[in-house]
């Protein structure tokens, strides 16, 4: 008897629910107008948690209408609102909308929140743009479907996104020549855009995020030409240089030169590249002059961060242009380096490993690419722990969003499940998409944190 009742009250709330939902998704016709000589009142919201598209029910009254005139905040993020009956609104959590969620209703000039917090659950999935079967044989040329796209060679280099989610990477063909692609999603297209015949030397693309552009540079110390590419003009060449440098003592010598230089980070203070070389040398070049600064020793000399290992990931901080993040493979940590005063610290990692926790307690393990989200966050490439960290600057925590920490793999799924096998590319779109150069699965992946 009380497994019927139980049962039945179930049943008549979901029942309700979906009344209340239909009410919603119907015309707003019959209901009061909204008083703006009253005021909002906000009783409750059911379901009290989910992630992003769950619908939620928001009941109190003077509501109105008209869902145009509706505005409903989580957080400071805006949710849509899907209908609108006097007493009850029906809208959609929003995208990532934070900690401590409180929901906010404002009409006209009159706003009003609801008691107790929306616990919004974080989804994080991931897929694959393009290749995954590490056993192909050739690289693709033209224009093809993503679904056709496989590559015989690693993704090994860093990647680029432009604001157009266009995601340029290069693929190695081991007879002294690289191919660069373009991919895009929404055209499904994968095109291999430049032929690059390069010995003893990479090529290096690097995104300029001040003017949106996607740069070429190269590895090689003594290579000095860059250009970027034009998507308007089928990616022609365009600002064909040569850097011009004030000092060239910034090789790391031998070998090491060959393939000094990894990645560039664009300054959005001054309109420069920065970079850091093998061996520890901090250099610059402003890409409207071709003016190159050897900087290394206003950091007080050889070894700015360390004086060995590469750099592939340079990004900086989101509220002081000033700073500069940068990691260094061999030393398995990232250093924060501050160019008004051109002091370099120890910023988080050390110790090859892997540990989720305080900045001063994480540890990395051949640390590649990194980018920024929207909210100043950055994300690693942790290659050698074969998944994407998270570092929460405004907390000063270091956690796992994606792949299965030390366990390499080829798996799609949620964050907690995917598997990736020595990720070196790292790049963000404007959405906080991120695009992982998935080095031994020979793919581009897609990580999506909602």
């Amino acid at each position: 008897m009380k497994c019927f009742k139980k049962t039945t009250v179930w049943l008549f709330a979901a029942l309700s629910f979906a009344f209340m939902l239909a009410a919603c998704d119907e015309a707003e016709e019959g209901y009061p107008d909204y008083d703006a000589s009253k005021p909002i009142v906000c009783k409750s919201f059911y379901p009290t948690g989910g992630p992003i598209a769950t619908k939620v029910i928001l009941t109190g009254s003077n509501f109105g209408n008209k869902a145009e005139d509706v505005k409903v905040f989580f957080n400071q993020k805006e949710a849509p609102v899907i209908g609108v009956s006097g007493d009850h609104l029906l809208v959609l959590a929003p995208k990532l909308p934070g900690e401590n969620v409180v929901i906010k209703v404002k009409i006209g000039n009159q706003e009003a929140t609801f008691d107790g917090f929306f616990d919004y659950i974080i989804q994080t999935n991931v897929t694959t743009i393009c290749g995954g079967d590490a056993a192909a044989t050739t690289n693709p040329t033209g224009t093809i479907s993503l679904s056709e796209a496989q590559f015989a060679s690693q993704m090994n280099q860093c990647i680029s996104v432009d604001s157009r989610k266009n995601i340029y990477f290069e693929i190695d063909t081991h007879d002294s020549k690289f191919y660069r692609y373009c991919a895009n999603e929404e055209a499904d297209q994968l095109k291999l855009i430049d032929e690059l015949g390069i010995f003893l030397t990479v090529p290096v693309n690097v995104y300029d995020d001040v003017h949106d552009k996607v740069y070429h540079i190269q590895a090689n110390i003594g290579n000095n030409e860059y250009w970027y590419y034009d998507p308007d003009n089928d990616w022609v060449q365009m600002n064909k240089g040569e850097i011009a440098w004030d000092n060239t003592e910034f090789a790391p010598g031998g070998m090491a030169s060959w393939a000094a230089r990894r990645t560039a980070a664009m300054c959005p203070a001054d309109g420069k590249f920065y970079t850091r070389s093998y061996g520890g040398y901090l250099i610059r070049f402003d890409p409207e002059t071709a003016l190159g600064e050897n900087l290394t020793q206003l950091c007080g000399g050889v070894g700015v961060g360390s004086t060995s290992g590469s750099t592939y990931g340079m990004v900086f901080d989101a509220d002081d242009p000033n700073i500069l993040y940068f990691s260094v493979d061999e030393m398995n940590c990232i250093f924060k380096l501050d160019l008004a005063n051109f002091t370099c610290v120890r910023f988080c990692g050390g110790t090859s490993g892997f540990f989720d926790g305080p900045i001063n307690q994480a540890q990395f393990s051949n640390p590649h690419q990194m980018c920024r989200d929207s909210e100043g966050n950055l994300y690693v490439a942790d290659t050698g722990n074969h998944c994407v960290r998270k570092i929460n600057l405004k907390t000063g925590y270091v956690s796992t969003i994606a792949g299965l920490p030390q366990q390499a793999g080829y798996v799609n799924g949620t964050g907690e499940v995917a598997k990736f096998n020595n990720p070196v590319g790292l790049a963000i779109d404007s959405e906080d998409v991120l695009y992982v150069g998935d080095s031994e699965n020979h793919a581009i992946r897609r990580v999506a944190v909602e």
